[in-house]
């Protein structure tokens, strides 16, 4: 039995499926040298080990649904690749998508950053524009009543000033009455 029969058997049927297609579309041939110093079952143990980290962090990669998720994981992500490579292991897909997936989970984080700094702004001038229009009305009514209360004594001393000119009038009467009364 070869070494990649043992390692089949040694996966349960859903793993092996997945293993089988993965393993197809990325072929891979790992010579797991760091583990030469164990004994052959070992060995075989810690290889299916591997394939199973392998199959598993590939199905990761696809059902990423949030940049969160690679971003919140990405020094496991990295720690495993390493050592899947360490062990012989092609990676290089793996690698590609993990990339891209990082470098578009960046890209939205800054989006993010983007976002919340304009809606943060937004919304400190929606505060700014409500205090300013508050004061605007505040400085309307105070203008109101001083317009007002200028209007009130403008008419006062009009009034004020008529009783004046009539008093005038009257006196200045009184003084050509005076003047040209008979002696």
């Amino acid at each position: 039995m070869s070494p990649g029969n043992h390692r089949s058997l040694c996966l349960n049927n859903e793993n092996r499926s997945l293993r089988d297609d993965l393993f197809t579309v990325m072929p891979q041939n790992p010579h797991c040298k760091p583990l030469d110093r164990y004994c052959e079952g070992i060995r075989e143990g810690i290889k299916v080990g591997l394939d199973i980290v392998f199959i598993n962090l590939a199905q990761k990669f696809v059902s990423l649904t949030s940049p969160v998720e690679l971003l919140s994981d990405l020094e496991e992500y990295v720690a495993q690749l390493l050592e899947l490579d360490e062990m012989g292991y092609d990676c290089t897909k793996i690698w590609e998508r993990f990339d891209t997936l990082r470098a578009l989970s960046e890209q939205e984080q800054v989006s993010s950053l983007k976002l919340e700094e304009t809606t943060s702004k937004r919304r400190d001038k929606e505060v700014n524009a409500t205090i300013i229009h508050t004061r605007i009305s505040e400085l309307e009514s105070e203008l109101k009543a001083v317009s007002k209360t200028r209007e009130e004594e403008i008419e006062t001393l009009k009034l004020t000033e008529r009783s004046y000119i009539e008093e005038k009038e009257s006196n200045l009467q009184e003084f050509r009455s005076a003047a040209t009364a008979p002696w």
